[in-house]
């Protein structure tokens, strides 16, 4: 599972990455608006060392990596952890969007393809993840989807001449059924089909 599939979403696809991508990885990385908002996945380096980071992530089995693309346009990225101790939970360990695209819906967007994935799709129970404590956007995505805080560390980050906290967030299956009834990974079979599984659906 170290590169995820596709993932549709009304205005983004989640999509298998690919070498080509690597280029705007390290532009993102690199991109003090990026470094401001979250913790980057690894510090920009060379071509050749993010080609190794990549094979890295491919050897992976406790993690998923996908490229997003909104209008046929690489958009950002995301990886998701599984748990070490249990494959029903596991938490967003990275989610980056150009900051070129920001304020447009598409990470929304993107957050509701994936949460219906390993909610629907993977039928995890639970999901964690962290955001900094000042980044408004990231938790007003994450109270729509769901979360809620659980723990919260204070100067975890050095930034701007300051310190700045870090808010930890736990998004259970319940609530995330109770805010998106009718979002599917796979339907369920209609009566008229006489079959009592799921069919593929939404997305």
């Amino acid at each position: 599972m170290a590169l995820g599939g596709i993932v549709k979403g009304k205005k983004t696809t989640l999509r298998t990455p690919v070498e080509a991508d690597l280029a705007a990885y390290n532009r993102w990385m690199a991109d003090l608006r990026v470094r401001h908002a979250t913790r980057i996945w690894h510090e920009p380096a060379m071509p050749p060392t993010w080609k190794d980071r990549f094979t890295e992530q491919w050897k992976d089995k406790d993690a998923v990596l996908w490229s997003i693309d909104a209008n046929e346009k690489l958009v950002g990225l995301l990886r998701f952890e599984f748990s070490w101790n249990e494959r029903n939970s596991g938490w967003v360990d990275q989610f980056v969007i150009d900051p070129d695209a920001w304020r447009t819906g598409i990470a929304t967007d993107a957050a509701i393809a994936l949460h219906r994935y390993l909610f629907d799709y993977l039928d995890l129970r639970r999901v964690n993840a962290t955001i900094r404590a000042d980044n408004a956007a990231a938790a007003k995505i994450a109270t729509r989807l769901g979360y809620s805080e659980f723990a919260r560390g204070s100067e975890v980050f050095y930034r701007d001449g300051g310190y700045v906290g870090e808010v930890w967030l736990l998004c259970e299956r319940a609530a995330w059924d109770e805010r998106f009834p009718n979002e599917h990974e796979y339907a369920p079979a209609t009566a008229a089909a006489g079959g009592s599984g799921r069919q593929k659906g939404g997305g």
